[in-house]
């Protein structure tokens, strides 16, 4: 449904429903490409091992902290301090997926995992999505390391499992970023374009965004990022195969003159 006379939609409300979270070795063939996060169905490269179930209050719960601002002389001027996020999951699977990585050693031939004091040093790749009520799904991908392992009191009857602090790593295998996240949104639904290139004809931009219909749907699209008007012949191509170009103000019909 769309936003009521008073802007309050209730199809934007996150109730998640479901998720998953699955780890890979840090190499570039586990980097999910930008189209295949966001591409539905999903398929993750098979380096992945899943973790498996979480706890009923164990959905992913991220966090994001800043560190202290760097003040100047001049009052009302601050620069901030260097950030971190992090994203803590309540699992609830002791399997040997699980273990191996809060653990960050494998068992020996007899199945005894040989433990350390430490917190495991090791990065990997971390996908995290969750599902949410009427279709919306987040997807999360980036470099990470466990900062914390919090595990479960046995308690008769419960679920014993472990809350983990993963806490995302700037990398350059996601161009300097913590993470790539893809929604809120509808698996395969077409999105609207976010840019586009002048051509002969141009093209609208991510690949596969969904054509405007009209001149008035290209208009309330904005810019796309033109800064500056279109050379003699240049076009691109919208709704039946109609052709518009940006005149240095707005989005006109027809090719440039």
């Amino acid at each position: 449904m769309a936003a009521d006379e008073q802007g309050f939609d209730l199809d934007a409300v996150g109730v998640p429903i479901t998720g998953m979270a699955a780890y890979a070795p840090l190499s570039p063939e586990n980097v999910l490409t930008p189209a295949q996060l966001a591409a539905s169905p999903l398929e993750l490269p098979a380096g992945f091992k899943k973790l498996g179930l979480y706890k009923q209050d164990g959905g992913p719960s991220p966090s994001r902290e800043s560190g202290d601002a760097l003040e100047f002389f001049q009052i009302g001027y601050k620069k901030s301090g260097d950030g971190t996020r992090a994203l803590t999951i309540g699992l609830a699977e002791n399997n040997p997926t699980v273990l191996a990585l809060i653990e960050g050693v494998e068992p020996d031939e007899h199945g005894v995992y040989k433990v350390s004091s430490n917190l495991p040093d090791n990065r990997f790749i971390l996908f995290s999505s969750i599902r949410y009520r009427g279709g919306l799904e987040e997807r999360q991908i980036g470099v990470a390391s466990i900062t914390a392992v919090e595990p479960d009191q046995a308690e008769r009857g419960s679920v014993k499992g472990a809350n983990v602090t993963f806490t995302w790593q700037e990398h350059e295998l996601f161009e300097g970023s913590p993470f790539w996240q893809w929604g809120p949104a509808v698996p395969g639904a077409p999105v609207d374009p976010t840019g586009v290139t002048a051509g002969t004809p141009g093209a609208f931009t991510p690949t596969g965004a969904a054509l405007p219909t009209t001149i008035a749907a290209l208009r309330a699209l904005g810019p796309l990022g033109q800064t500056t008007a279109w050379t003699t012949g240049q076009y691109v191509e919208y709704g039946n195969g109609m052709k518009a170009h940006w005149d240095g103000t707005d989005w006109t019909t027809g090719e440039a003159a």
